[in-house]
C-alpha cells in the first residue's frame, strides 16, 4: 500500500515547553524593542528614563530567551523549530541591545 507524502507523522516527538517558551520571549523582545525604539524616534533620541529601563528588561528578558532555548536543545524527541527560532532571534535581540548598551555608555 502507498502512503501520501502528507500522510507521514513522527511518533513520539513533542513540542519543547522550553523551546515555546523561548520562542513568545524572542517575539515579546523583538515587539517591544520596535515599541521603544519608535517611542524614542518620536522624542528624536532623548525620550523618558524609562525607555531605557524597559531596554535594560528586554536584554535580561532575551538572556533568559536564550537559555531556556538552549536547554531544550539537550530534550530528547522534540521538534527543533522553536528552540531554534528562540535561540536565533534571542541571540541577535542580545546583541543588538548590547551593542546600543555600549554605545551609549561610550557617546
Amino acid at each position: 500500500m502507498l502512503r501520501r507524502r502528507g500522510s507521514i507523522k513522527f511518533q513520539g516527538r513533542q513540542h519543547s515547553k522550553r523551546g515555546m517558551i523561548s520562542l513568545l520571549l524572542g517575539i515579546l523582545v523583538v515587539g517591544t524593542f520596535l515599541t521603544i525604539s519608535f517611542i524614542s524616534a518620536k522624542y528624536k533620541g532623548n525620550g523618558p528614563f524609562i525607555l531605557g529601563v524597559i531596554g535594560m528588561l528586554c536584554f535580561a528578558v532575551s538572556i533568559l530567551g536564550f537559555v531556556l532555548s538552549i536547554k531544550s536543545f539537550k530534550e530528547k524527541d522534540i521538534f527543533y523549530a522553536a528552540p531554534v527560532i528562540g535561540v536565533g532571534s534571542n541571540g541577535i535581540m542580545i546583541i543588538i541591545l548590547f551593542y546600543l548598551y555600549i554605545v551609549g555608555i561610550v557617546s
